[in-house]
């Protein structure tokens, strides 16, 4: 094991050069505290516990390709917003960045990865909660089946339906009537 992974297990550093991490093979596996993500926790009804890390940072063979990926973690109690209750939510992030110094080019770009141009160290938090917040629901929502307001439309449509079926007063039929008159 390389000295750069038993420095860094458990313990995360504040900033990170991501690109010198991959020159060295480096692996980051520890814990952030939800209150070093400032957006992320103010989303958040209780702001406390912890982001698990483990991110890789690997140079590609014969190429200066650098990257880091890895798999971020979190549990969040936030506010459903269809019963406006309190829920679990759990972001999982898997992050997979090609690393870049500023002014180089990339020839060709692997699938899906995205490029993170790292000329300088950089938070180790703010890298975290950007990966985390990509991940985060627009809508916060329990399931239908555990969210305690049902949700209504789909049966009060079929309920009209039927009744006009049976042949109950459609509530529309005036204005059929005053289209005729014209």
């Amino acid at each position: 094991m390389s000295s750069s992974w038993k420095e860094s297990h458990g313990h995360l550093p504040g900033t990170i050069d991501p690109i010198l991490l991959a020159e060295r093979g480096a692996h980051l596996t520890g814990t952030l505290p939800l209150k070093s993500l400032p957006s992320l926790a103010q989303g958040s009804l209780e702001g406390s516990g912890d982001v698990m890390v483990d991110l890789a940072f690997e140079r590609q063979e014969g190429e200066k390709v650098f990257i880091m990926h890895g798999a971020l973690r979190v549990h969040l109690r936030v506010t459903c917003q269809r019963c406006l209750e309190a829920m679990d939510l759990e972001l999982k992030a898997a992050p997979w960045l090609i690393l870049l110094k500023s002014g180089e080019r990339l020839e060709q770009q692997e699938g899906d990865a995205d490029i993170l141009v790292a000329d300088k160290p950089l938070p180790l938090s703010e890298l975290v909660e950007h990966e985390l917040l990509l991940v985060l629901p627009m809508v916060p929502m329990h399931a239908p089946e555990q969210c305690p307001v049902k949700v209504r439309a789909a049966s009060v449509a079929k309920a009209d339906a039927a009744r006009v079926v049976r042949g109950g007063k459609n509530p529309f039929s005036v204005l059929g009537k005053l289209k005729k008159t014209k």
